[in-house]
């Protein structure tokens, strides 16, 4: 489990030595949701420092915290966190080979209050067209958690956004069908 409190004091500190991200993946609907258990890891796409040309700096970071530092499964880094007894596995993520976020989301992501910091935070509708986008069996069926969220009133979305997000991909049919089949409203 993830704890608000816990990404809050290790974002802040990446905050503070220099990095910029979008926070992305499951962490977006869990905020929106108000939940204190923000899943099991935190995914931000990253800024700055780059992922690839600034490996190093990411190192440097994890060393001065103490942290340990390895890779995601498309090989950039993944640190494994710790403020106190709190420990948060952070990977950060840039589009390569099949992982892609579309420019327009990330220009598009909202700053958000998470205790005393700011941070951007992708749209929901952009999370979800992500997800219909990835297209695997485990995206399916979050996005079919999401529409029960939505059914009952605990998330809303908006139908035209989802729309604009899928007109970024070339397979925007097969995108909005996964969604109709998974229960999403649009």
């Amino acid at each position: 489990m993830v704890s608000r409190n816990g990404v809050e004091e290790i974002l802040k500190l990446f905050l503070n030595d220099g990095f910029r991200f979008t926070v992305i993946g499951g962490t977006v609907i869990e905020l929106e949701l108000k939940s204190k258990d923000l899943g099991d890891d935190l995914d931000l796409f990253a800024e700055k420092p780059d992922v690839f040309i600034e490996e190093n700096f990411y190192r440097e970071v994890a060393n001065k915290y103490n942290w340990t530092i390895g890779q995601t499964w498309l090989g950039t880094p993944r640190i494994l966190a710790r403020v106190g007894d709190v420990e948060v596995p952070v990977e950060f993520y840039d589009n390569i080979y099949d992982f892609y976020v579309p420019q327009e989301m990330i220009n598009r992501a909202i700053r958000k209050s998470l205790g005393s910091i700011r941070v951007k935070i992708l749209n929901i509708e952009d999370h979800i067209v992500l997800k219909a986008n990835a297209g695997r069996d485990k995206d399916l069926e979050r996005i079919k958690e999401i529409a029960k969220h939505i059914k009952k009133g605990r998330l809303r979305i908006d139908r035209r956004k989802i729309l604009e997000a899928s007109e970024l991909f070339d397979e925007q049919n097969v995108i909005l069908r996964r969604l109709r089949d998974s229960g999403i409203p649009i």
